[in-house]
């Protein structure tokens, strides 16, 4: 009886978070895991995410080939990495403990070229991945009983993919192809896993490669530009609405700003990529040539209205402020956010280090945490939290 309690306090609990949870003494995916890809190194480094919201625990989870973006389901059995080269796809059976047990059958799994990103649907059934150098996205399905992956179709969408995202409830993928300046939606069929091209919204000529943010909810999108903008004004970051279909609409006024510093009036530079709060609360956006990190607020009119926060310590933050110089936060390339909203990890390739910054839920401000930085491990590229 008292198993029975705790298995269903547990459930609560992990759909409060929304966080999905197969059963007690199951494989599950509750956000407190952080796994680290080292590209050249032999695998993921991996963290217990805290809940007061410092990575604790690391310990290395090795694997036949250097990754570069892991991908698990939402179900928590199988975890996919796309090796660093982009030309596999491994898969390994993933145990209550979070680790890769057995490989996969059929793994590694070709693609006909090198791919960029991959993402797996809600239900589990299909993954995705683009291969930008054909212009095509690949279609798999997923053994529900072995996990094992078979290419059921190819889509030429005539755009060069480099990063994928898909909306929480499985409806719509979205792309981000920056040579074409373009961001492009697709409608899903939950059941055969087809891949409609339906529509494309434009951006600048210099966004990130890993610049496509799409909310928690699924219901907007980010993408920063690069571009140095004339001066006394900030980067641009451009906005889209989504909706089931894979529809995309500019936010009203197409376009937002990121603001100078209060203290110096110098603006951020060289945004590359970012996360949302997993309650669509904040959206955070990694500036690689300023070395710091902008808030905006995006709950006030349900993300269709960015503001940039302007806090006690006003944004942007220096991802790296107490970090004595030795470790400094030199190149922010990345950012995820915990499970609980109450921390972000801000990945630095250069420096091989994670930068720590508890939120304020309320308001949105940034502190650093203790430790203030943990090693990423070995040329790090990308943080999965499950």
């Amino acid at each position: 009886m008292k198993r029975l309690i705790s298995c269903m306090a547990v459930l609560c609990l992990a759909a409060l978070l929304a966080a999905l949870t197969v059963g007690c003494g199951g494989t599950s995916s509750s956000g407190n895991l952080a796994y680290v890809s080292n590209s050249t190194g032999t695998g993921f480094k991996v963290f217990t995410v805290s809940t007061q919201g410092p990575l604790t625990n690391p310990s290395q989870q090795n694997t036949p080939a250097p990754p570069k973006q892991l991908q698990i389901s939402a179900n928590g059995k199988w975890a996919f990495f796309l090796e660093n080269s982009g030309n596999r796809i491994f898969g390994f059976t993933r145990s209550g403990n979070g680790t890769f047990v057995n490989p996969i059958t059929g793994s590694p799994f070709n693609l006909t070229s090198s791919g960029s990103s991959i993402v797996i649907t809600p239900n589990n059934k299909f993954l995705y991945a683009a291969i930008p150098g054909s212009n095509d996205l690949a279609i798999f399905v997923i053994n529900q009983s072995t996990g094992e992956l078979t290419q059921i179709g190819t889509n030429h969408v005539g755009d060069a993919i480099t990063q994928l995202a898909i909306r929480p409830d499985g409806s719509a993928l979205f792309g981000l192809a920056p040579t074409n300046q373009e961001v492009v939606g697709f409608r899903l069929d939950p059941n055969s896993g087809s891949a409609q091209k339906l529509s494309t919204g434009s951006i600048g000529f210099n966004a990130p490669d890993k610049g496509l943010i799409l909310s928690a909810d699924g219901n907007f999108i980010y993408v920063p530009d690069q571009s140095q903008p004339p001066a006394g004004v900030g980067p641009v970051i451009y906005g889209f609405s989504t909706n089931a279909n894979g529809d995309l609409e500019p936010i009203a006024g197409v376009t937002f700003n990121e603001h100078a510093d209060a203290n110096t009036h110098i603006f951020p530079t060289v945004p590359v990529g970012g996360a949302t709060s997993n309650d669509n609360r904040w959206l955070f956006i990694a500036n690689q040539g300023s070395h710091n990190i902008s808030v905006f607020d995006i709950h006030t009119l349900g993300g269709g209205d960015p503001r940039e926060f302007p806090g006690v310590a006003p944004s942007p933050y220096d991802c790296g402020t107490f970090v004595p110089p030795e470790v400094s936060c030199s190149t922010p390339s990345f950012i995820a956010v915990s499970k609980l909203n109450n921390a972000i990890y801000v990945l630095d390739t250069n420096a091989a280090r994670i930068f720590q910054l508890a939120v304020d839920q309320s308001t949105g401000v940034l502190r650093s945490l203790e430790p203030h930085s943990v090693d990423a491990g070995s040329t790090p590229v990308w943080i999965t939290i499950r």
